[in-house]
């Protein structure tokens, strides 16, 4: 058992080329059977090792157990140790992040501050399957199934294809001691539910379920691959810093399109998400803007897809549209309908018209110099109907739209004059009335 563990961490080693033997190794230590088996096989294997520490002070007198026994274990071994204490409350408090985020990125840290070549961690195939579950019950794709990878940058899993059956087997074969988190005993966190509850589920109908899952995993990674390569292909053909070729992008597969969109996102330091993903890809193939971020906007128009800050969007140029009879017209991120009918095919009584069409409707034979649509100018004002006054069309404007959405509130002119504003409806002078002909109605929706 001990050759045949030995053998496969090699293997594994070799197969996703982790590292060399002229690389110093540096394992992240926690005292639990995963990492001590791999600190030990290393070791044994002839790598020049060393060896972190960190005592998070979680968990009072055990979290001082286990540094203890990670000291007197390196000392046995002629490793060098280095052990930190870190206040993850504190941390996690200053930076508004969970336990468990903070207690990661303390940890990282530190590892990256010790002189080594690789980081490895002591991830197992079954840490593999729990978060495969994990994912899988949350919602992922390719990548989310994959799992943990074997290598990422310079932090290294040489356990990566070993159960954690197998490293307790190995081990016991060595008469090696080590110290349990009383925390993974529980099922208040998902994972140990899932380790304690539906891995055993899974086994009952696989009894080569990891052995399955292992050659699942491969493949899968293999297809990663693939289609990653074809997606960095893709990047560097349609993306050039913050503005993307929308033609271009329109022809790629959903599968590689998507993929080179997470990359741009990256890249921006955005948030990679579903919901960033799809809304992208929405308007490539249909024009239109997306607010990212609060003050950041994706905008597709002419072919061209770009990032910008709400104030260049502000000053941007919509371009003017000309409105010549029925007919869907797109603004900015907005797709307006207008169509022309008789009024007297309306069966309605005058007041519920404008009801009836959310007061989008007037009077076409009441237009003398043909109506457009353009971004607001500064000091345009509109007599709504039924108001014996005047009223600002920006502080209209300011008033029902957020400020990331008022850039986009379709303002219709009559050659100079404002007829409609967006959210309040048509001038007094084009209302309709029982001398109204001929009647103009449109709908507007978001693109997104």
């Amino acid at each position: 058992m001990i050759e045949h563990f030995e053998d496969k961490v090699k293997q594994t080693i070799d197969k996703y080329m982790l590292f060399n033997k002229s690389e110093r190794l540096l394992v992240c230590l926690s005292g639990g059977a995963d990492s001590v088996s791999l600190l030990l096989c290393l070791k044994r294997l002839g790598y020049d090792i060393c060896a972190c520490h960190i005592n998070h002070q979680l968990r009072g007198e055990e979290s001082e157990r286990d540094q203890h026994f990670c000291e007197e274990l390196c000392k046995k071994h002629g490793v060098e140790l280095f052990t930190y204490r870190i206040d993850v409350h504190k941390y996690c408090s200053e930076h508004s992040l969970s336990i468990e985020e903070g207690a990661r990125e303390q940890r990282y840290s530190i590892f990256a501050g010790i002189p080594a070549d690789k980081i490895c961690t002591a991830h197992t195939l079954s840490d593999c399957l729990e978060t495969t579950v994990f994912n899988l019950a949350r919602g992922t794709g390719l990548k989310g199934l994959c799992s943990i990878p074997p290598k990422r940058d310079n932090i290294v899993r040489p356990l990566i294809r070993c159960t954690r059956n197998e490293v307790e087997e190995y081990l016991s074969q060595l008469g090696q001691e080590y110290v349990t988190d009383s925390t993974n005993l529980e099922d208040e966190y998902t994972r140990n539910r899932i380790r304690h509850n539906v891995v055993p589920v899974l086994e009952g109908i696989n009894k080569s379920l990891f052995q399955s899952y292992a050659q699942s995993i491969d493949i899968l990674e293999q297809d990663q691959r693939f289609l990653d390569n074809c997606a960095d292909k893709a990047f560097d053909d349609c993306f050039t810093d913050n503005c993307g070729k929308a033609d271009k992008l329109k022809a790629l597969d959903p599968a590689i399109r998507d993929r080179a969109i997470m990359k741009w996102l990256k890249q921006n330091s955005l948030a990679v998400s579903s919901n960033n993903i799809n809304s992208i890809g929405h308007i490539i193939l249909n024009n239109g803007k997306y607010n990212i971020s609060k003050e950041l906007f994706v905008v597709c128009d002419h072919g061209i897809m770009r990032l910008l800050h709400i104030d260049e969007l502000s000053n941007s140029n919509y371009e003017q549209i000309n409105v010549s009879g029925s007919g869907e017209y797109i603004f900015g991120n907005k797709r307006i309908a207008f169509n022309i009918s008789d009024f007297d095919e309306i069966n309605c009584e005058i007041e519920n018209v404008h009801k009836m069409f959310a007061n989008c409707c007037l009077d076409y034979d009441k237009i003398i110099n043909g109506l457009v649509i353009h971004k607001r100018k500064e000091g345009d004002k509109i007599r709504l109907v039924g108001r014996d006054f005047c009223s600002s069309v920006r502080k209209l404007i300011n008033k029902a739209f957020v400020l990331e959405k008022r850039s986009d509130a379709v303002v219709i002119y009559d050659g100079d004059e404002v007829v409609f504003v967006e959210g309040y409806g048509v001038c007094d002078r084009v209302k309709i009335t029982p001398d109204t002909k001929c009647l103009l109605s449109f709908t507007i929706e978001d693109i997104i």
